[in-house]
């Protein structure tokens, strides 16, 4: 088939009005608002924050973010962790393991792959169980004695980056959401971050021979 002048310039400029909607359409999705979704104790906002910490930037590993949250809480400063989960912003405001503020058994504690809960559970197993310690009510020693002293830690691997911390954040929170939407209550999620739990064991302590003293 023989394209004449015309038809040329036809196809030129279909391309061209095609370029030009696609160029659009990506500048209006880089535009659009990025929804925030808070999880904290009680209402906050970023701007109260002191100290932001963007685990989507950040180069810190597992026990450096730990390490410098706890500097934070130990001399009052608030901090809010961010990381996105796809069109959303997530913001938690962790703490510290501290061992006089939640008893152990309103602590459910979660690995990358596991639940550290009865004999344990792979991470898997993680919906029906998070309901559970919610909605325990002091029934079960191991869970919650009440929604509201629940808490939830995450422990991992002191090596661990921030982008893997990230990983268990989103699986966390996309369960909670669930968890919160079915029992259709506005359930709290504390969020603890210890290592203790990844640390070797101290050495044995080293025998001390005892010499009888001859008189």
């Amino acid at each position: 088939m023989n394209l004449t002048s015309t038809d040329f310039a036809s196809r030129k400029h279909l391309k061209q009005i095609l370029f030009v909607g696609k160029l659009f359409l990506l500048i209006s999705c880089a535009n659009q608002p990025t929804e925030k979704r808070y999880y904290s104790p009680h209402a906050l906002q970023e701007e109260e924050a002191t100290k932001l910490l963007d685990l989507d930037h950040s180069t810190m590993n597992f026990k450096a973010i730990t390490d410098w949250l706890s500097k934070n809480q130990t001399t009052g400063i608030t901090t809010i962790v961010s990381f996105k989960d796809s069109a959303l912003v997530k913001k938690i405001m962790p703490s510290v393991r501290d061992y006089g503020l939640y008893p152990s058994k309103n602590i459910l504690s979660i690995t990358s792959d596991s639940i550290l809960v009865d004999k344990g559970y792979p991470i898997s197993e993680l919906k029906w169980i998070l309901k559970r310690h919610y909605t325990n009510n002091g029934k079960a020693y191991q869970y919650a004695d009440s929604p509201e002293r629940a808490a939830i830690e995450i422990t991992l691997d002191t090596n661990k980056t921030a982008k893997e911390l990230k990983h268990s954040l989103i699986l966390l929170t996309r369960v909670f959401d669930e968890v919160n939407s079915e029992e259709k209550e506005s359930l709290l999620l504390k969020v603890i971050f210890d290592y203790n739990r990844q640390l070797p064991p101290p050495p044995p302590p080293i025998p001390i021979e005892i010499v009888p003293i001859v008189e």
